[in-house]
């Protein structure tokens, strides 16, 4: 009997295959088009280490990020959505961003689906 991987790492977050596999998903029209979605790809793209700037804060270290660094960036976008961010970025913009690193966190069971209100 082979043993099995757990659905998510020690720390919570969601392992890279799964953040790939909504990545693949996610990146299609009409889902990518709009605000909320590109929100989406850019957590998904930058918690895989694709991009080097964070969607929200824009910082810039190469790799991927850690844990400490997801929860911040997602805290960064809450704070946008909340309006105590200086509105930086565009609201739609931001949930998708945070509606994606809190599903990496492993702070929502499911991952972002389609956003109506663009």
């Amino acid at each position: 009997m082979t043993a099995r991987r757990p659905a998510h790492l020690a720390d919570g977050s969601r392992a890279p295959e799964d953040l790939e596999g909504v990545l693949a998903r996610v990146d299609t029209p009409p889902f990518c088009t709009g605000r909320y979605g590109r929100g989406v790809l850019a957590g998904l793209r930058w918690a895989l280490g694709h991009q080097v700037a964070a969607p929200i804060t824009a910082t810039s270290l190469p790799g991927v990020p850690g844990p400490a660094r997801l929860h911040a960036e997602a805290d960064a976008a809450r704070t946008e959505l909340l309006g105590h961010g200086g509105r930086s970025v565009q609201l739609d913009y931001a949930r998708g961003v945070y509606e994606a690193l809190a599903w990496v966190c492993g702070h929502r069971q499911h991952p972002p689906e389609a956003f109506a209100s663009e």
